[in-house]
């Protein structure tokens, strides 16, 4: 399977992981530190599932650095669990991508990805469709982007690292010890909240199987886009992922026409037309860096 099938199959597992993200944060945990705490020992699940399957071996300093690539995916999390508490998920979703611009500028002086002009036309025709996708007449900014700052630096130190440590160690790999790194770095939440968080989580049954069914989807999306990272260029399979917006958009009016108020999402006419209109430059994107 090609880069982009890969990346475009994980971005859709990532659409639907961030719906239930924004479901669970507002219904079920209302911290961003405890609902992190908790994905990650689900996550955990299918990780060691992974481990007893693969069986990867404990290279130095290989496995070593995947687990410090794990744990720095940690902080972006926090922050973009924050942003989605404040501001639409479409809103911030879109704006979520434009670390891409800082990715587009280090693989090219640090990994040497070599990318003709069509393919940076395509990444930028995404990226603007996301800023299209966010903009509102009202407000310019949001209450999210003192979140979103940091997360977009995080993010992009967070990829190239990754695609640096997959041009020596495999796949599944990757993810398994950056997994368990996953879970090292949000030991420290249980100081704060963390194990009253664990008792509320434990106390409900629908609250575990929502957590378990989002993990199922974020650990797909990861597995699908470390395959891509491996084969693809950084860069453009990032701008692949910046389809997420425009998915979540779509998914959320479906959502909202089934049923009504259970996100809250600006679906007035203007919006939609406003983040409709972005379809053509998305289409137009892939096509590009096709």
């Amino acid at each position: 399977m090609s880069w982009l099938l890969l990346a475009l199959f994980g971005t859709v597992s990532f659409t639907l992981a961030g719906l239930l993200d924004k479901l669970i944060l507002d219904r079920y945990l209302q911290e961003p530190k405890v609902y992190l705490l908790c994905q990650v020992l689900a996550q955990q699940v299918f990780s060691l599932t992974a481990f007893a399957f693969i069986r990867p071996e404990f290279v130095f300093p290989d496995a070593l650095l995947a687990m410090g690539i794990g744990s720095i995916q940690v902080l972006p999390t926090v922050y973009f669990l924050r942003a989605i508490k404040e501001d639409e998920l479409s809103r911030v979703t879109s704006l979520e991508y434009f670390y891409i611009v800082l990715v587009l500028f280090l693989s090219a002086s640090l990994l040497d990805e070599s990318l003709p002009a069509r393919n940076y036309a395509g990444a930028a025709l995404i990226l603007l469709s996301s800023i299209i996708v966010a903009y509102r007449p009202d407000s310019l900014t949001t209450p999210a982007l003192r979140h979103l700052l940091p997360y977009w630096v995080m993010n992009a130190i967070y990829y190239i690292a990754m695609k640096y440590l997959l041009c020596s160690m495999g796949e599944w790999d990757m993810y398994i010890w950056s997994s368990f790194g996953n879970l090292i770095a949000v030991v420290p939440f249980l100081r704060s909240g963390g194990i009253s968080g664990l008792c509320m989580m434990a106390s409900s049954a629908h609250t575990i199987c929502s957590i378990l069914v989002e993990e199922a989807f974020q650990f797909l999306g990861m597995i699908l886009f470390i395959f891509a990272y491996a084969s693809g260029p950084l860069a453009l399979v990032n701008g692949v992922g910046a389809l997420q917006p425009m998915m979540t958009f779509i998914s959320i009016l479906v959502i909202r026409s089934a049923y009504a108020g259970l996100i809250e999402e600006d679906t007035c006419r203007g919006a939609v037309m406003r983040k409709l209109s972005a379809v053509s430059m998305v289409a137009l994107g892939i096509y590009f860096i096709c």
